[in-house]
């Protein structure tokens, strides 16, 4: 199945004669409307839709697709407006039909965009499966224990996952009601599957359970919304899948009660743009950036982001987007991981990451057996410590719900705990809750 993924442009992203980002300043910023709006205006989607189907496209709504499933004859050609992200996503198994359709849209108003493949930075795992829950030693510094104590658990703020999955079954979210939608893989992936929590793999529980687990989360009552994009064999995903996620996502803050709220991303996935060809690189990194620039801009979501699990002087992509809060890796003697990324950015040169998160044998739910019974295990990695602070954010959202998108971002750099490490390392320091918001606590 070939696909590619028609963006309408933002006239604040702007690529530079050396390929880097960089933001038009005159274009205002909406942040804070966090109000729902159709990015594709009817008369236009009638008329591209009317252009795609005399070349044999048929359209398909995703949502719809979540009650009426797409038959596989309606697979070979057909394509998604997804009115939230501002996207279409088109697919045919005739390469030469996918070529047509790219001159359906013109090129002054849409960034074509390749499906390039993104991926999870693969954790390390401990060798040993627990039965029973353990304690978890948050250290006194991270504030965690304080926050709790003081009543402050993550209520009223939603946390959007993308990852493997989330057993919902699982005795850490059994209490909790989490809305999950499944993104097929390939040719299926215009047919979502909004169904109970599932994760083959473990990864997306493990992370799910440092965000919002009952007994172990930083940020307990949170309420999660997972869309399960990450696929367990490869640890590997699609642009393609990830844009429908991301919309989908989005068409949930319409529900009752959630325009309003405080809403974090949590994203351990990303990709080096080093991989690509420089004739992919430009396009792509602006419409990945057009991509979070919705969410950040349009929506008043905080997206935090895994830096990646290359080492230093390596980085993924979108974390050192400066629209995002990059994480970085610490152990509990608060040293940088190892294998944790860093460097500076070539969107702009700023120093990445931007926060550090305890991320080293991190403990947290991961599967059930075939008897039910509930396990975990201890976890390394960036995306390990992106969901520490993506708790973190949530209890001071949750502290003060006018604490959202990019203010919530600058409170949480602001209140770091300066380390004796580079910031090429640790960024601003170890992310924490302090009541007071006093850095130097």
């Amino acid at each position: 199945m070939h696909s590619f993924i028609a963006l309408t442009k933002k006239p604040s992203l702007q690529t530079t004669s050396a390929g880097t980002l960089g933001i038009d300043n005159k274009q205002q910023s909406r942040r804070g409307s966090n109000k729902l709006f159709p990015k594709l205006a009817d008369a236009v989607t009638q008329r591209i839709s009317k252009t795609l189907a005399a070349l044999g496209f048929k359209r398909v709504n995703p949502q719809a697709s979540i009650d009426k499933p797409v038959l596989d004859n309606e697979q070979a050609s057909n394509f998604m407006p997804l009115n939230y992200l501002g996207a279409y996503v088109v697919n045919s198994s005739d390469e030469e039909k996918i070529k047509e359709a790219q001159k359906s849209f013109d090129k002054s108003d849409y960034d074509i965009l390749p499906d390039v493949q993104l991926s999870l930075p693969k954790p390390t795992c401990s060798g040993e499966i627990f039965r029973r829950r353990r304690q978890i030693p948050w250290p006194v510094e991270s504030g965690i224990c304080h926050a709790h104590n003081n009543g402050i658990t993550g209520k009223g703020v939603l946390v959007g996952v993308l990852d493997t999955g989330c057993d919902a079954d699982h005795i850490q979210f059994r209490r909790k009601s989490i809305d999950f939608c499944y993104v097929p893989l390939h040719s299926r992936a215009d047919n979502l599957r909004k169904v109970r929590g599932f994760d083959v793999d473990g990864h997306g529980t493990h992370v799910c359970g440092i965000i919002a687990g009952q007994h172990i989360g930083v940020a307990p009552e949170a309420d999660l919304m997972v869309a399960s994009v990450i696929e367990s064999e490869t640890y590997q995903t699609s642009l393609k899948r990830i844009s429908i996620a991301l919309d989908w996502m989005l068409s949930q803050f319409e529900s009752t009660g959630n325009p309003n709220r405080p809403i974090i991303v949590n994203m351990s996935l990303g990709f080096r743009p080093e991989c690509l060809s420089k004739s992919e690189q430009g396009t792509l990194m602006v419409g990945i950036r057009g991509f979070i620039s919705t969410l950040v801009e349009d929506f008043n979501v905080l997206p935090i982001v895994a830096i990646g699990n290359e080492g230093s002087g390596c980085m993924r992509a979108p974390g050192y987007f400066p629209e995002t809060l990059s994480v970085g890796a610490i152990d509990f003697n608060h040293q940088p991981a190892d294998f944790s990324g860093g460097g500076f950015s070539p969107t702009g040169g700023e120093v990445q990451p931007d926060i550090a998160g305890y991320g080293v044998d991190i403990f947290s739910s991961l599967e059930r057996d075939v008897n039910n019974r509930s396990l975990y295990k201890h976890m390394s990695g960036t995306s390990m410590a992106t969901p520490y602070v993506a708790g973190i954010a949530a209890l001071y959202a949750s502290m003060d719900a006018k604490l959202q998108g990019r203010e919530l971002r600058e409170h949480l750099l602001s209140t770091a705990l300066p380390l004796q490490a580079s910031p090429d390392r640790v960024g601003a320091g170890l992310a924490r809750f302090t009541e007071n918001g006093n850095k130097d606590a």
